[in-house]
């Protein structure tokens, strides 16, 4: 049965919405996100952000984001909650932890029924007969593969029920040295988990760029945040103002496709 949802990613949000990063509002960026969905997609299965909800890991920032998103009720993790923020009308949404989302602390304020707090988030869920395994690199600002993130995979991919597989953390390379080196250095692992399984894609966040590249065989789908984006010139490290996107995602026929959308500021 055909379906769509969006992907967003990496929001960074602060305690009040009067703090800047660098001179860029990413509550106002992430609140413009909101309501061009509201206005253009709005009828979506789903919305799913796969991390870094928030910038310093505290408490208030949470509080922030979950007002900014129209959150009320709670749930099991990863979700769903009803969104109603920004025009949106009971959209239901999926959350990921990001390396800015120390586990504790995101357990408690966005899924306050997990008690006690697992030290990763590696669980997965299932619509309209597509299962959305999540994997949890950890809390680092590299990836970690662990035994139980790669049992998790294995486990959810063993049936071969169709698997979109979501993720904080880029798999692979983008094409940024200094982000290339954030993917785990046994990544192949993760990889070898892939291959030969029936896996429509990989979607993650983590590096603010929206890339395609593939592993094992699998798409591996990267997007820009919702904050400001990063790039290298030489040895230079570099902080970019870009408009921010969001990725539409069809999924018809056991074919995954999507469309990703700039959001003008």
């Amino acid at each position: 049965m055909a379906f769509r949802f969006v992907q967003i990613t990496d929001h960074h949000i602060m305690a009040t919405e009067a703090m800047l990063a660098r001179g860029y509002s990413p509550s106002h960026a992430l609140r413009a996100v909101l309501r061009h969905i509201a206005q253009h997609h709005g009828d979506v299965d789903f919305i799913v952000s796969t991390g870094d909800l928030v910038d310093k890991g505290l408490d208030e920032e949470y509080r922030t984001f979950r007002g900014m998103l129209g959150l009320r009720n709670a749930s099991a993790a990863p979700g769903p909650q009803m969104a109603s923020g920004e025009g949106l009308r009971e959209v239901p949404m999926y959350f990921l932890p990001g390396n800015h989302d120390p586990r504790e602390v995101f357990f408690r304020t966005m899924f306050p029924g997990e008690a006690p707090a697992p030290a990763a988030m590696n669980v997965a869920f299932e619509h309209k007969g597509v299962r959305f395994v999540c994997v949890d690199w950890g809390a680092a600002n590299k990836a970690v593969t662990t035994p139980g993130m790669l049992a998790h995979l294995a486990s959810c991919l063993a049936d071969g029920v169709p698997a979109v597989v979501l993720s904080h953390h880029n798999v692979g390379p983008v094409g940024v040295a200094r982000l290339d080196g954030l993917a785990a250095d046994d990544a192949g692992r993760f990889g070898e988990v892939l291959a030969g399984r029936n896996v429509l894609a990989v979607l993650h966040g983590h590096t603010h760029l929206t890339v395609e590249t593939a592993l094992a065989g699998v798409k591996v789908l990267g997007l820009r945040s919702t904050h400001f984006s990063f790039a290298q010139a030489g040895d230079e490290w570099l902080y970019v103002l870009r408009p921010p996107q969001y990725r539409v995602v069809t999924v018809d026929g056991g074919v995954l496709t999507s469309e990703v959308v700039e959001v003008a500021l």
